[in-house]
């Protein structure tokens, strides 16, 4: 059994992810979303019997504020009231080559981090990377890194590179200042974000949008972002994080060069973008299932020609899975398109957000 909680995250990542047979249930927690989603994420841990407030993994793929913001919050907190089996971050010394990395008890250790999140992961001594034998959470060969986490659920490395994570560095401070953090240790501006003004679209094009010229995203941030191809039992789901589709090609090609990867469920990468889901990477996997995680505020997604290429790509039966309802992806759910297109949409229950998978 895997059971997947989609978080009501605003326009980010917050991934609640409970893997088992029978009573022996383990736990993941990828992304923590924005600010506010961190009441979400307590209310679930608190909800669980004290004894079994514990995670095999936590992971934020990368450092903006929609993936790592509500992990920061939940962190803060003196007594976290809970246990981490390992937490998988790429931090500012996971930046560097190997022999230039910056030893732990440097006296400008702290400085040099510059972010909050490595703060608060040292305070609270958390089990950091000791995967990676507390490294950098990178593909560095062309043997992807397999980690099996106890309960026996699979994780195959996708991203990033040491090369991706190289070239974030020069725009760390940007990238820590987007994220509500401050080099240097100096604590965030303290505040709720505001709910933003969202816009509805105009019925889409199915046809032609899936034509259309595809660009590649080229965020350092994004290219930063831990994926990785989750398996328990027959069952895989891809998580994407914000990662560049070349790179997740490039590794799900080391998998099987020959052959599609199957694949029962895809969290679209960035929140289906223009930018991160390009036709090669949907033409790589076999996939009905697609969850797209945001409920379209500030950056306006889901992108209709992005959906139009999973619609056509992944052909009859495809279903779109989205966390909320919102005036950017009610769109989807007209019957006239999914009728003429041969498609399914899953929203959440009327008045509620966040959605539950189980496969």
């Amino acid at each position: 059994m895997i059971k997947l909680k989609f978080l009501p995250a605003r326009f980010g990542d917050c991934i609640w992810m409970e893997y088992g047979d029978g009573q022996d249930i383990s736990r993941i927690l990828i992304d923590g979303g924005t600010a506010g989603t961190r009441h979400n994420i307590k209310a679930m841990i608190e909800s669980l019997p004290e004894d079994d407030r514990h995670f095999e993994l936590m992971v934020v793929t990368h450092i903006d504020k929609d993936h790592i913001a509500g992990i920061l919050k939940l962190l803060k907190e003196n007594d976290l009231g809970f246990k981490v089996r390992d937490f998988w971050y790429n931090g500012f010394k996971h930046l560097t080559k190997i022999e230039e990395v910056i030893e732990e008890d440097d006296e400008d250790f702290g400085a040099k981090q510059g972010e909050h999140l490595t703060q608060a992961i040292l305070k609270h001594g958390i089990s950091w990377n000791s995967d990676f034998s507390h490294k950098a959470v990178v593909v560095d060969s062309d043997v992807l890194p397999k980690i099996t986490l106890p309960g026996g659920m699979e994780l195959t490395l996708l991203s990033p590179t040491p090369e991706l994570l190289e070239d974030l560095k020069p725009k760390w401070v940007k990238e820590v200042t987007k994220a509500n953090m401050v080099p240097g240790g100096v604590p965030p501006v303290e505040e709720e974000e505001e709910e933003d003004e969202v816009f509805g679209q105009d019925i889409p094009d199915i046809n032609a949008l899936a034509q259309t010229p595809f660009h590649e995203d080229h965020s350092e941030a994004n290219g930063s972002s831990i994926a990785f191809l989750a398996t328990f039992n027959t069952k895989s789901i891809l998580f994407c994080g914000d990662a560049f589709p070349s790179q997740l090609v490039k590794a799900l090609n080391i998998i099987d060069p020959d052959h599609k990867i199957n694949v029962d469920l895809m969290k679209v990468s960035h929140h289906a973008s223009s930018h991160n889901t390009s036709p090669e990477l949907l033409e790589k996997i076999n996939c009905s299932n697609y969850i797209i995680s945001t409920n379209g505020s500030t950056f306006k997604h889901p992108k209709a020609d992005t959906i139009s290429r999973i619609i056509k790509t992944s052909g009859a039966g495809t279903r779109l899975i989205f966390n909320y309802k919102s005036s950017i992806n009610e769109v989807w759910g007209i019957n006239v398109l999914k009728n003429a297109h041969n498609y399914e949409t899953v929203y959440p229950e009327a008045g509620k957000d966040g959605i539950e998978i189980e496969l």
